[in-house]
């Protein structure tokens, strides 16, 4: 994936991840820290926006100037998994040492990441099938003149 395409494809991602950050949070909010007055000031609406960007970040490791395997598509995708959540989790908690020591806090958070990252990955997914057949339809139809 490059150019035009690799840009797109990163904002899809951030945009989806913006969105679903918001949900997570949410309801981990409602979880962990009920009765929490949601959003102490404008500055919590930059929040999903900061984790839209930092789960956006990893998307470079995509980035290809000619075809993948699939073997090297997988392995990019574990990396870029494994970037995702160790970008996030420190964006969130990097320096609130005390909340580290919240293991259930943590876990929670992660399984949200990756949850998210799963359901981003079908979209992406998703989008360049039908994409794909749509370009494969096209080509047909062309091809049938």
């Amino acid at each position: 994936m490059h150019g035009k395409e690799f840009l797109m494809d990163t904002l899809r991602t951030f945009f989806a991840i913006s969105t679903l950050s918001t949900i997570a949070i949410l309801v981990l909010g409602l979880m962990f820290v009920p009765g929490q007055p949601i959003g102490q000031g404008y500055e919590a609406f930059a929040t999903p926006l900061i984790f839209g960007l930092v789960g956006s970040v990893p998307n470079l490791v995509m980035y290809s100037k000619r075809e993948l395997s699939v073997k090297e598509l997988l392995i990019r995708k574990v990396v870029q998994l494994i970037l995702v959540e160790v970008l996030v989790l420190y964006t969130a908690f990097g320096d609130a040492k005390d909340m580290w020591d919240d293991y259930t806090l943590i876990a929670a958070v992660a399984v949200s990441i990756f949850l998210i990252y799963l359901i981003v990955t079908a979209i992406s997914w998703c989008q360049n099938y039908l994409e794909a057949k749509r370009l494969t339809e096209d080509l047909m139809k062309f091809q049938n003149r």
